[in-house]
């Protein structure tokens, strides 16, 4: 069961984009794509998502740069850089700004589903550390 779980794929390959949403269909997350950054951070600051996969050769603005937006949007959105185009420096980049992984093209229907699983495990680790953490008390008499 997905607990409507909300997944934004941005890619400017029509048949990457639908590869994505028949993928992650099949587990029942409710997907959204977009075919570049801007119109993607648009649509973000409208709704609420889980997870991000976010090509990294984009038009107007590259993956990193919509990867360091959507942090910016929403720092509990976790996002994974894909690319046919892996270099070294572009995943140590992508990493330093926050992205949970850095997946290859050409991918398996598994390598998605298991990031899918990790990203959801790090964002409810990161609540449940908020939750702990709440307001003090030591300040109250």
């Amino acid at each position: 069961m997905s607990d409507n779980v909300k997944i934004i794929v941005i890619d400017d390959e029509p048949s990457v984009l639908e590869s994505f949403k028949m993928i992650l269909k099949i587990k029942d997350y409710d997907v959204t794509t977009f075919p570049d950054g801007p119109s993607a951070l648009a649509g973000i600051e409208k709704g609420k998502y889980d997870l991000a996969f976010v090509d990294y050769k984009l038009p107007g603005m590259d993956g990193l740069e919509v990867l360091k937006k959507i942090k910016e949007l929403d720092s509990a959105i976790e996002v994974i850089i894909v690319t046919a185009y892996a270099t070294e420096s572009s995943h140590a980049n992508a990493i330093t700004l926050g992205a949970l992984e850095y997946l290859r093209k050409p991918f398996l229907m598994e390598e998605i589903y298991e990031l899918v699983e990790r990203g959801l495990r790090r964002k409810r680790t990161k609540a449940s550390r908020r939750d702990e953490s709440g307001p003090s008390l030591t300040g109250i008499h």
